[in-house]
């Protein structure tokens, strides 16, 4: 499975060889449409392997946490979210995995048939709308991540403001036990907390996700125009037959030269006669 996720649709032998036959037939539209949608999902497997790094940058914050024996609260709502949101890219490979496999078993589908019934099977273009429904799963999977991203980040940022608050009025408490004037910490620069370090991976996992969401758009629009293609086969074979009306027209121009040739037969057929050319001037009289 690992080699099949690893593949790159778009430089792969079949997709190409599919793309230069749609380029072949002019069904260039297409043929962009297929390179879009294949590079697309490519893209979408890339990101997910960036967010799969960040988690395990994440697990490696956590183990130090343990180490310094950081807050348990603050340790849980970590560990909670790395473990849920590892869940999810597993499901995701799955699914790509899933996605890419049945995209290179229709571009074989396509090609063999186009190889021995012609032009005519390239219109099967349109049925990678099949998978239309597993890219709009994964891309399900990828808004859940986003919003569970989003929560965790509000957690450390409330975690982070409650834990400063709490140490701010101890040390001011202890303060006005000493006799001291207490500090106004919101005139203060804030100092760059564990919290903030923490909320760095989950931050940059947001944004990737948020990548992984456009390329699907996008992708979901290019199966969609492809769903389209008999359609523009049909209408590029309605226009066929006035090409061909006006490729046709110097046979017109033929035609004329070939009834003057006999005009001009058949007058001099009449003047090698005669007599009859005699009654004929006799009746012009």
């Amino acid at each position: 499975m690992d080699q099949v996720q690893n593949m790159e649709l778009s430089k792969d032998q079949i997709i190409q060889e599919l793309i230069a036959l749609l380029n072949q037939n002019q069904q260039k539209e297409a043929a962009n449409d297929v390179f879009e949608m294949v590079t697309l999902i490519d893209g979408m497997g890339k990101r997910l392997e960036q967010v799969t790094e960040e988690l395990s940058s994440v697990r490696k914050q956590l183990e130090k946490m343990e180490q310094e024996k950081a807050d348990k609260t603050l340790k849980a709502t970590v560990r909670k979210a790395v473990e849920t949101l590892e869940q999810q890219c597993q499901k995701m490979k799955q699914q790509l995995f899933e996605i890419k496999t049945e995209v290179k078993a229709k571009a074989s589908e396509i090609v063999a048939e186009a190889k021995a019934k012609g032009k005519a099977a390239l219109h099967k273009v349109s049925e990678f709308l099949g998978i239309k429904d597993k890219l709009e799963s994964v891309r399900e999977n990828i808004r859940k991540g986003i919003a569970e991203t989003e929560q965790t980040i509000s957690k450390l940022d409330a975690f982070g403001s409650g834990m400063r608050e709490a140490g701010q009025k101890i040390a001011n408490t202890f303060r006005t036990f000493a006799d001291k004037e207490t500090v106004d910490y919101s005139k203060k620069e804030k100092k760059f907390s564990k919290t903030e370090l923490v909320k760095k991976p989950f931050e940059a996992k947001k944004n990737l996700f948020e990548s992984m969401e456009r390329h699907l758009d996008t992708a979901i629009d290019k199966v969609n125009s492809l769903a389209k293609e008999p359609e523009r086969m049909k209408e590029a074979e309605m226009i066929e037959p006035s090409m061909i009306g006006a490729v046709a027209e110097p046979e017109f121009q033929y035609g004329a030269e070939a009834f003057e040739e006999q005009y001009k037969e058949l007058m001099n057929q009449i003047m090698k006669e005669p007599g009859k050319a005699a009654v004929t001037k006799r009746k012009e009289r």
